[in-house]
Formats: structure tokens, sequence, C-alpha cells
């Protein structure tokens, strides 16, 4: 059984996860033939499934927690491993990656999501053996507020929103101008020359 003390997270984290799962749905329904049709992009088919695996994985850990007499420890230990199967499936996309040049960005969040997937399975085996461990409990709540980061960054990109200019987006792009990713032509961002030409002369000489 979980301690009361942890009782107002785990009810506020229920209610915020399925809120936006449900926003999530309503995003992707506006034009589903986008991440789910037959043209769809690679892309966007991770983008989707990244962001709906770590908010259901929040969910479930969150909900399960408020089930009386329930093993919280061997669920949270199936709920990770769950994510994180969802999660290695990404890694079939890597040409895709490469393609649309965001390798070493996918690859950061690809790494971030297996870290907090697996310490997410190795708290729950801590849990199994100790279910009222206030250390582990507090660590596993310190995850979730990381699978809803995941969640969020992904579903911002599904929307098509921007990269942000801050440090970690510099940070991708001088790895890719480091190991000798492609740069964009920058003849084409010069302003043309135009050539004087000198005028006729009409004197006859």
């Amino acid at each position: 059984m979980i301690p009361a003390a942890f009782s107002n997270f785990l009810v506020a984290s229920t209610q915020a996860s399925a809120a936006l799962i449900g926003l999530l749905f309503v995003s992707v329904s506006i034009a589903p033939e986008r991440v789910f049709g037959r043209q769809a992009e690679a892309g966007r088919q991770a983008l989707a499934l990244s962001a709906f695996t770590a908010l259901a994985n929040v969910f479930f850990v969150s909900f399960s927690g408020l089930i009386p007499n329930l093993s919280f420890g061997v669920f949270v230990v199936v709920a990770g491993t769950v994510a994180a199967s969802q999660t290695l499936a990404l890694l079939a996309l890597l040409p895709s990656w490469r393609r649309d040049r965001t390798l070493f960005r996918s690859l950061g969040l690809f790494a971030v999501s297996a870290a907090i997937y697996g310490y997410e399975i190795a708290t729950g085996v801590r849990l199994i053996f100790t279910s009222t461990d206030t250390g582990a409990l507090t660590g596993l709540l310190g995850l979730l507020l990381g699978g809803y980061s995941i969640g969020l960054a992904r579903a911002w990109e599904l929307l098509g929103a921007p990269h942000s200019r801050g440090p970690i987006s510099g940070f991708w792009g001088w790895l890719r101008s480091r190991f000798g990713a492609p740069h964009a032509d920058t003849s084409a961002l010069e302003p043309p020359h135009h050539t004087v030409s000198e005028p006729e002369d009409r004197t006859g000489r």
C-alpha cells in the first residue's frame, strides 16, 4: 500500500496525464493521415508513438498507485517494460532520422527515454520487496515528471512547432557540424549581383 503522503500527487498525476492523452488524441484526429496514413512520415509516427508511450506510462503508474491491495512494484515493472519495448522499437527509424538530419536529436531523446524507463523498472523491483520505501517512491515520482517532459516535448514537435534556440538545440547543431552533417547551400542566400552596362553611344563615334 502506498503511504498516504503520496496520494495527492498520484491523484493529480492521473488527472493531468489523462487530460494530456485526450488532447494528444484530438491533435492527431485533426489530420490523422499525416500520422497514420499510407503517406505518413516515419518521423511523425515516431513522435506520436513516443508521446503516447510516455503519457500512458505516467497514467497507468499513477492510477495503479491508488488501487488498494495491489502489488505496486510489480505493476511498475510491467509498465516500465512495456514503455521500454516501445521505445526500443523506435530504433527501426534510424535511416529516416539520418535522411531528415535529426539523428543526434532523436538519439538524444531516445537515450533519455530509455534511461527513464530503465530506472523505472529498477525502482519497481525495489518496491516489490519494500513497498513502503519512501526513497524509492520519491524517485519514482521524479521519473513521472521526466515522463511528462518527454511526452510534452514529443507532442510539441508533433504539432509542427519549431525547435527552440536554447543551449540544447545549439549542442545538437554543434554535433551535426562536428561530425560532417551536410550544410544547406548558402549560395541561394547571397544577394544577386547586377552588372551595370555602359550607356550606348548614340553619337556615331
